[in-house]
């Protein structure tokens, strides 16, 4: 169960810190350190600040960074003494039910079609220029193909290896791109990396499922013109913001903070949450613009809609969609066409 629309502005400044003091040490040490380790000790020693709108978002980011600078450098300094790589016995990583988010299944994408700055709505094109080259590749092999494609195939071959050899062309590419759209892909680009931080570092509060699912209980026992104004995420931030952080970065952390969540936590858990639904249905938020990453959200379903189409996929969704990618992949590769013909028809 996914927050959505909720996220914990203090995880970004510990995120840079935590880069930024790793970074200062010797190789040597850098490779014995525990990132994602140290993220969730200093994130388990801070205060919490979930924010479900744009303006809860940049109020929160704030006094992060300007009321818990110190907080978060010390937290992450006492992170960096403690906490080391075990070379001798690897931790088992976190379950991949406890991290399935949009954003880790991007993540996924990216690193299946070989493109790591992929976004949501560039997916069918990049699905299609792969189903492409495994199409190309096969009828080379076989030598089912014309002289001129050959030549174009050739020719594209060429510019591709001239691209990458070439050490000034992707420099002179980036200068361009800064000359004309220098603030506006900052921003985009920032705001792209907060969407997917959680994706590429493999962190989670154990808390979030909890109360998004207690939650969701307690909505569901109440009257719909009861609960019109409320929406789950509030509710979840409000209770979140209440309680203390519990990070897990592996599987071992995740069962030992589940234990004391269920045993010493439940009833709080409940008493806040109900306590969330009264304040927000009293002060609800929805009229404030939401979070600016809910835009790769929109990005997302109008991505998936086309690919449903296309495709002939009316179940197609971001929790399968990897899993489908990598079958039409396969599928391509052992020489069925059936998706590139698709594909080539939506074009």
């Amino acid at each position: 169960m996914e927050l959505a629309s909720c996220r914990n502005a203090i995880e970004e400044p510990v995120i840079e810190e935590v880069k930024a003091q790793v970074k200062s040490l010797s190789p040597a040490l850098q490779n014995q350190v525990d990132v994602r380790g140290i993220v969730a000790y200093s994130l388990n020693r801070l205060p919490t600040m979930y924010a479900t709108t744009q303006r809860g978002w940049s109020q929160q980011r704030r006094r992060a960074r300007e009321e818990f600078g110190d907080q978060i450098k010390g937290a992450v300094r006492q992170g960096m003494l403690g906490i080391r790589k075990d070379v001798l016995r690897e931790s088992q990583p976190l379950p991949e039910e406890e991290l399935e988010t949009e954003a880790r299944s991007l993540a996924k994408l990216q690193k299946i079609l070989g493109k790591p700055d992929l976004r949501w709505r560039e997916l069918h094109e990049a699905l299609q220029d792969t189903l492409i080259n495994i199409h190309d590749r096969g009828a080379l092999s076989t030598g089912h193909v014309s002289m001129a494609r050959k030549n174009a195939l050739t020719i594209k071959s060429y510019l591709k290896r001239s691209k990458s050899h070439d050490p000034g062309w992707k420099s002179r590419q980036i200068t361009v791109a800064l000359s004309e759209h220098a603030i506006q892909s900052s921003q985009d680009e920032k705001e792209f990396a907060s969407y997917m931080l959680r994706a590429y570092w493999n962190y989670t509060n154990i808390l979030e499922n909890l109360v998004m699912a207690v939650a969701e209980l307690q909505l569901k026992r109440m009257e719909p013109a009861a609960k019109e104004r409320i929406t789950l995420n509030e509710v979840a931030a409000y209770t979140l913001n209440r309680l203390p952080p519990m990070y897990a970065t592996s599987n071992k952390g995740l069962q030992q903070l589940r234990i004391r969540a269920k045993t010493e936590m439940a009833h709080q858990i409940v008493a806040l949450v109900r306590e969330a639904v009264v304040r927000v249905r009293e002060y609800p938020q929805r009229l404030l613009p939401p979070l600016t990453i809910q835009k790769f959200t929109k990005e997302r379903d109008l991505a998936l809609s086309e690919l449903r189409t296309c495709l002939e996929l009316p179940d197609l969704t971001w929790q399968n969609v990897v899993e489908v990618v990598q079958d039409i992949i396969t599928q391509s590769e052992e020489g069925d066409t059936i998706w590139y013909r698709k594909l080539q028809r939506s074009s």
